[in-house]
């Protein structure tokens, strides 16, 4: 069958100490900079291919493979990640908060995604402020996607087609403001993979998490259906629970459980 899977990192760390200096509520999807080295090169010696995400607003997109995207901007994606990609041929997605670009310790500068930009890489808008857009207001939600879409375009010299939702939460609000202000590929977090076909609105996309096994991991990156009806049964028990909590009740708790 064929499958065509988008994989969500966040930071990367080298040593104990980068380990640390993440905000402790992203560490359980920090990935230590050699493994994740190891899963570009399983990827190649799987012979998954790494897909331009580019493609995928094109109507003749690769149908297999794997898309490997990167959410909130964090200086690692630039220090780290962009290294490993280059001397692999690889490119990646990277959703951008731009509120904390430049302007909050241990994410990236201008100069940082004009490098990233420079060298292949998509540049995509993860909001401003990384607030939730199903819990703003229509002026708030109309605000973050113009302050993101706005200075994107002005750092980069091109506006960003490409979104993701920070946590992974939006309603219709946030999908109708997302189109109204140029975002036409839109990256969820619900586990999936991607048929042939048109583009669903809201795109699957798997998060790669610190204790995730590499056989687990594998089997996501082949959108096996096994591993992915387990991670998605995981994920329906999280909706509930946000359903029923709220989105400020819920981070309230992963915050004490940590994921």
């Amino acid at each position: 069958m064929s499958s065509l899977v988008v994989l969500m990192y966040h930071a990367l760390w080298r040593d104990a100490g980068e380990r640390e200096s993440i905000d402790a509520d992203d560490r359980p999807y920090a990935v230590d900079q050699a493994r994740f080295a190891g899963q570009l090169d399983a990827l190649r010696g799987h012979r998954l291919p790494v897909v331009d995400p580019a493609a995928l607003a094109r109507s003749d997109r690769p149908v297999d493979g794997v898309v490997l995207s990167f959410d909130d901007g964090h200086a690692s994606n630039a220090l780290l990640a962009l290294p490993l990609l280059r001397e692999r041929g690889m490119r990646a997605v990277f959703f951008v908060t731009t509120g904390f670009v430049g302007a909050r310790p241990g994410y990236c500068s201008v100069s940082q995604l004009r490098e990233m930009a420079a060298q292949g890489m998509e540049i995509g808008g993860h909001g401003h402020t990384h607030r939730f857009l199903s819990d703003l207001s229509d002026a708030e939600l109309g605000d973050e996607m113009q302050r993101s879409q706005g200075l994107l375009a002005d750092w980069l010299g091109v506006a960003p087609t490409q979104m993701s939702f920070p946590g992974g939460r939006y309603d219709r609000r946030a999908l109708d403001a997302a189109a109204r202000h140029g975002f036409e590929v839109l990256h969820g977090s619900i586990p999936g993979r991607i048929s042939a076909g048109p583009l669903p609105r809201v795109l699957p996309r798997i998060a790669v998490r610190a204790g995730m096994p590499d056989a687990a991991w594998l089997a996501h990156a082949q959108g096996r259906a096994g591993a992915l009806l387990r991670t998605q049964a995981t994920q329906a028990t999280k909706a509930l629970a946000r359903r029923v909590l709220g989105n400020a009740g819920y981070h309230r708790l992963y915050q004490r459980i940590k994921g």
